[in-house]
């Protein structure tokens, strides 16, 4: 069985006592980022990866151009 075709995240193979093959997901990939920007005066603050929940620095370059 190969990794799930999910890009978002880093897949860890582990082998089962049974001979079978398990995926479970590892690091986050924070491919799809959203900008948090200040009310008051629109400055980048950080960003926000929607699929892990985590905050990213405001000067995280990442995957974007």
């Amino acid at each position: 069985m190969s990794a799930p075709d999910d890009p978002r995240c880093e897949w860890i193979e582990c082998p089962m006592a049974d001979g079978r093959t398990e995926w479970i997901r590892g690091a986050c990939n924070h491919l799809e980022p959203v900008e948090v920007r200040g009310v008051v005066d629109g400055e980048l603050l950080a960003f926000l990866c929607p699929d892990c929940d985590t905050q990213l620095p405001a000067q995280w370059k990442g995957t974007l151009s």
